[in-house]
């Protein structure tokens, strides 16, 4: 009898902390604007080629985890082509974020208003050497968000979208700046064939510090208000190292 007793009491309290674990949760609240850290916008390319969904999924959850609001633009407004494979954790994280509806309604890179955000973060892939390596609005949106104070950021590809960058006096940014981008030794036959250029040889020949790690090794450079990766590897470290920037 004491043995049934005990028993049927567990039963009782097992339920009634499942209960309780489900008011918990479902009491929870969203973090409003206003609680969270501030804005980042977060830019992908809208060309053909894609962008590379794992560089925006990984320091999208780096930043939002950490409490910050992003919002997404793509270079046409419309939504992109994503490349690259999730891993399974990360597929199930984005089924229930924010990002999922964001992706498919992108935001204009010309509604954005300067003035909103703390940061700009530029995903990779092969699209942004096609349409973001003169995006005229994006060029001065974040233009403007570096004059503010703000940081830049970008992983991979999406380093060439800071190559064109100037201030009032038509210098580059990226002038005596270390950088890291795409390296040449991670590029193969199509973007030597394709692009416009390389970013590594492009880099240095318009006066940046191109800092490149071993083929497929993690590599962030930060300096001053860039902050950069070099590869796929390198996008959650690098969105690691762009929230130390933003907290100091």
């Amino acid at each position: 009898m004491m043995c049934k007793f005990h028993r049927a009491h567990f039963l009782i309290l097992v339920k009634r902390l499942v209960l309780l674990a489900l008011m918990v949760t479902f009491s929870l609240p969203v973090l409003s604007a206003e609680a969270r850290q501030g804005k980042v916008l977060f830019i992908i390319s809208g060309d053909e080629h894609g962008f590379w969904l794992p560089e925006v999924v990984g320091p999208y959850r780096v930043l939002h985890d950490a409490g910050y609001e992003i919002e997404l633009a793509s270079s046409t407004g419309k939504p992109g082509y994503p490349r690259g494979r999730l891993a399974e954790a990360q597929l199930r994280w984005l089924d229930s974020s924010p990002l999922k509806q964001q992706l498919s309604e992108p935001n204009d890179i010309e509604t954005r208003d300067s003035r909103d955000y703390l940061a700009v973060y530029y995903a990779g892939g092969a699209g942004p050497m096609f349409d973001l390596t003169a995006h005229a609005h994006a060029k001065v949106l974040t233009e403007a968000i570096y004059k503010a104070g703000g940081i830049i950021a970008a992983d991979c590809h999406g380093t060439v979208a800071l190559l064109n960058l100037q201030d009032d006096g038509g210098h580059r940014l990226i002038s005596n700046r270390r950088i890291t981008g795409k390296a040449n030794s991670e590029e193969g036959w199509f973007a030597r064939t394709h692009y416009p250029f390389l970013i590594e040889d492009e880099a240095n020949r318009l006066g940046a510090i191109f800092v490149a790690a071993k083929k497929g090794e993690v590599n962030v450079v930060v300096d001053g208000q860039f902050v950069t990766g070099q590869n796929p590897v390198s996008a959650i470290p690098m969105a690691e190292a762009l929230l130390i920037a933003l907290r100091e």
